[in-house]
């Protein structure tokens, strides 16, 4: 049986009063960073990015793409003599690609048939010239190995925290918090058609980077891709690292806060070796997917399947997404309906549902407001 309307009014005031409380804190919080730095030890939980000390990295961006406003995202406009109705500002060499899938890439260096030794240095990248020196290095490549770790606890919509990039020799760690402004020196080379760029489950990684920095990837890989049709048992990148290259990961290190500089010992490891070995693994899909293609070939079906091909179109697809935000009619309006669906669902004056629907709209609103103030 429905609860007494009373039950129902008591239930609609908790959850106002918790809204009520969650916008005091941010208010409280925000009073936090306009007050005079805390000396000795508040400084150093400030850095270390704490729940309890808040001090955050993105305030000190200069420009963010993809702002705490209503307003829909602004792609980048790449090709000003194209056609303006044009949605993907890479759109033609991505169709390109779809229609003519590149030739098998070679993922691995000539003299390599294993994954490059993980007690080899990595560099560090937290300067603007720094990322111009990886940059030409990049556009000399052939193929190079991506991930990103994302941070979105303490952000209204999230941003890239962390980049890795591993090349056949090297492992790059950048610091995306450090280098947020300057990541647009990175936009050709992902852009470029002729050198491929391999992710795993690459869905997310395409959207967040060109959310935070109009890159866009033409030209990917996608190991998980791959997985599909080849029907692994797993897709997950941790299933592909221990049964090709027998490295065990842990991937609660995923959740980690990875605004924290410096990053812990563990978390460097565990950022490297999701970029590190796949450009191994690539190689080994590849090479299973070209054998699926000739075993195929030698069958008496008339439907001939290039595997590699189909996992290039497969992955350049993903390439085609674009990110867009997700725009309510108005503020707090997602959670103020959340609330009604729950505790709404009961008999009651009309006047009085009125009104507290009224109340629940604006502490909501005001909330929501709130946070969009604060990156």
């Amino acid at each position: 049986m429905p609860g007494s309307p009373e039950k129902t009014v008591a239930a609609i005031a908790v959850a106002c009063l918790v809204t009520a409380i969650s916008a005091a804190l941010l208010l409280r919080r925000h009073h936090r960073r306009s007050s005079p730095p805390r000396t000795e030890r508040g400084d150093a939980r400030e850095l270390r990015c704490s729940d309890s000390g808040e001090k955050k990295p993105q305030e000190k961006f200069k420009r963010l793409l993809a702002d705490n406003s209503y307003s829909p995202f602004k792609h980048l406009n790449h090709d000003t003599k194209g056609s303006p109705n044009k949605l993907h500002p890479y759109e033609e060499d991505i169709t390109h690609l779809l229609l003519n899938p590149p030739t098998l890439p070679m993922f691995v260096s000539d003299n390599g048939n294993a994954p490059l030794d993980m007690s080899c240095s990595y560099t560090w990248v937290d300067t603007e010239p720094q990322l111009e020196s990886l940059a030409g290095l990049l556009r000399r490549e052939k193929v190079f190995a991506v991930d990103t770790e994302q941070h979105s606890f303490r952000s209204f919509l999230g941003f890239t925290a962390l980049m890795q990039i591993s090349t056949v020799e090297e492992d790059f760690l950048i610091d995306t918090i450090a280098l947020h402004d300057a990541m647009g020196i990175l936009r050709p080379v992902f852009a470029d058609s002729s050198i491929c760029k391999v992710f795993h489950g690459a869905d997310n990684d395409v959207i967040w980077l060109q959310r935070d920095f109009h890159i866009y990837v033409v030209n990917m890989f996608d190991t998980a891709k791959a997985c599909e049709i080849l029907s692994k048992p797993q897709k997950s990148l941790a299933y592909l690292l221990e049964v090709y290259c027998g490295v065990i990961t842990d991937k609660t290190l995923q959740r980690e806060d990875w605004r924290i500089r410096p990053l812990s010992v563990e978390m460097i490891e565990y950022a490297r070796c999701d970029a590190h070995y796949l450009l191994y693994i690539a190689n080994r899909l590849s090479s299973e997917l070209h054998s699926k293609t000739t075993s195929d070939s030698s069958s008496f079906s008339d439907d001939k399947i290039n595997f590699f091909f189909e996992a290039s179109r497969r992955s350049n697809l993903v390439c085609m997404q674009l990110y867009t935000k997700e725009i309510e009619p108005s503020p707090g309006a997602s959670a103020a309906t959340s609330i009604f669906s729950r505790i709404l669902n009961q008999e009651l004056d009309p006047s009085r549902i009125s009104e507290l629907k009224d109340i629940i709209w604006k502490l909501c609103a005001w909330r929501d407001l709130m946070v969009c103030s604060h990156p």
